[in-house]
């Protein structure tokens, strides 16, 4: 099983009080290696700018990571965020530079052909028309919203705002997820479980709506479930929704069943976020362990 993940890779700027550091970001990065840890190949399709560190390049191609849908632009540097963490554990996300769009010649809609595709923009790189073009020859498409509900303010600062892209990439996509705050940014403030159907309503075979520590709904047009989150240490949220999404479409591909691909899933965000960046990565036979303990509580709602 082969699997297709477009959106830009990222330098990120960490500042956590008075700590600051640099790493590798972008849902293509976290759900590389997730799908890696799960026994699928991944292939990254992104753009990047000539001050993309060689070191992040060698990190992900010793791991073989299929780089070769990586362009490099002559014009535009990578995208960069600064992220700052408050003692709240909140934060606030600065989009310092953007790099090119990701359009339909950058897309190996042949080789992509049959497998599953992972649209994870992070600035809206990634065009709907793109997204059509996908959605007719991959066998599985599943897109976060995230990239298509931030707008950049004057300060630089991001902040959740809808957009007519948005509902129309929800309409072409086997599988949605968004954060709580991102779907109530195109639907109002409405309860958890009400977002998932109207994601559902909008188009999507499958819609997860992800709440951190408070678990997740997922959704269908028949069925719709709660499923908690695993209690843990947690030391970094960052990509758990990058992996939750990715773990989800590939153990859904794999088994066709939602109780089991949500278990899955969680297991493997519980991981993730008990260490730094994706050093809590495990491999699937070991989240399989805390899945098999979760899924008798995963809930089907009336």
């Amino acid at each position: 099983m082969d699997i297709y993940l477009l959106g830009h890779l990222t330098i990120d700027i960490v500042v956590e009080g008075e700590k600051v550091r640099r790493s590798l970001g972008g849902t293509v990065t976290f759900g590389s290696l997730a799908a890696l840890k799960h026994g699928v190949r991944p292939h990254i399709v992104s753009k990047v700018g000539t001050d993309f560190p060689d070191e992040y390049m060698m990190f992900l191609g010793k791991h073989n990571i299929d780089l070769s849908g990586v362009g490099i632009s002559r014009y535009l540097p990578t995208t960069k965020f600064k992220l700052v963490y408050r003692s709240s554990g909140d934060r606030d996300l600065y989009l310092l530079a953007r790099c090119e769009d990701i359009l339909s010649g950058d897309v190996p809609l042949g080789k992509i052909k049959g497998n599953i595709a992972v649209i994870g923009p992070l600035v809206g790189e990634i065009p709907p028309s793109v997204v059509q073009e996908v959605s007719e020859v991959a066998s599985l498409v599943v897109t976060d919203l995230q990239g298509y509900v931030r707008k950049q303010l004057g300060d630089k600062r991001i902040v959740l705002s809808s957009s007519p892209e948005a509902r129309l990439v929800v309409s072409l996509s086997d599988i949605v997820h968004a954060e709580v705050a991102e779907a109530r940014a195109i639907y109002g403030n409405l309860e958890p479980l009400e977002l998932a159907k109207k994601l559902v309503e909008d188009g999507a075979g499958i819609s997860l709506v992800t709440l951190g520590a408070d678990g997740a709904y997922v959704a269908t047009r028949q069925r719709a479930f709660f499923v908690p989150s695993i209690p843990t240490r947690v030391v970094d949220r960052t990509g758990a929704g990058d992996v939750f999404t990715t773990v989800f479409a590939v153990e859904y591909q794999r088994s066709g069943d939602i109780r089991e691909a949500s278990a899955y899933a969680t297991a493997a965000v519980s991981f993730l976020i008990e260490k730094p960046g994706v050093d809590g990565l495990k491999d699937r036979w070991e989240v399989r362990k805390r899945a098999e303990k979760l899924i008798e509580n995963i809930k089907e709602l009336a």
